[in-house]
């Protein structure tokens, strides 16, 4: 099956072209521009690579949790491009592609949640171990080195680490930290499932920094 991959859950946009598990074009590109300029060039630029135009069979996009802007625009175009060329849609969570980067390891994919928290879920061998957490960075690093084993660390707050890493626990190299459209499309076609093209939503696990400082202002609670 010929995946479309899109990954805009970080600052990074990431696409790609999968037939059976094989990578035929990639393009990753952290761009001042906004994703709503960029994307499509890049959707452009990996079908033109792989001609795999008219033979693609689904697109898979990340829903989360991330960047909502990044998201959204993700989302967006997954759809329109499902709609327009009547292909299959799949939803998959970051989380879970960032682990496909490591697929015989345990691993703590984490992405920035602000306030110096991460959404994050402990996965080994692709699947997961963990339900999906908030948690502090420090924190979930050290849960994780109280378990058994070596567990790889990825995604974009690596840089927010303010303690010494625990033995077992190990920053992953930098071409694998982040998530990649190709994670993406391998997760989707091993999900073996398809979502409705109307009602597929990103995965928020924590609303919008906008939208809890415009309850606040209008003296709303968190439950109205």
């Amino acid at each position: 099956m010929r995946i479309l991959g899109i990954e805009t859950a970080t600052r990074a946009a990431s696409v790609a072209v999968i037939f059976n598990g094989k990578i035929l074009a990639e393009s990753l590109r952290e761009s001042p521009q906004s994703f709503s300029e960029t994307l499509m060039p890049q959707v452009e630029e990996v079908i033109k690579i792989s001609g795999a135009f008219e033979n693609l069979d689904a697109v898979a996009v990340s829903i989360g949790p991330g960047s909502f802007t990044g998201l959204r625009i993700g989302l967006a175009t997954a759809k329109a491009l499902a709609y327009a060329w009547g292909i299959k849609i799949i939803g998959v969570p970051t989380l879970q592609a960032l682990a496909y980067n490591f697929p015989s390891a345990k691993v703590l994919p984490m992405i920035d949640a602000q306030k110096n928290r991460a959404y994050c879920q402990l996965f080994e061998k692709n699947l997961p171990l963990s339900k999906l957490e908030v948690k502090p960075v420090d924190e979930a690093i050290l849960e994780a080195g109280r378990l058994d084993g070596e567990i790889f660390l990825c995604g974009d707050v690596l840089h927010k680490i303010k303690i010494a890493l625990p033995p077992n626990v190990k920053i992953a190299p930098p071409n694998l930290r982040m998530p990649r459209a190709s994670s993406v499309a391998i997760c989707a076609e091993d999900l073996g499932r398809v979502d409705n093209v109307m009602n597929l939503e990103p995965l928020y696990i924590r609303r919008a920094e906008a939208e809890e400082l415009w309850e606040k202002r209008h003296g709303l609670s968190s439950g109205s």
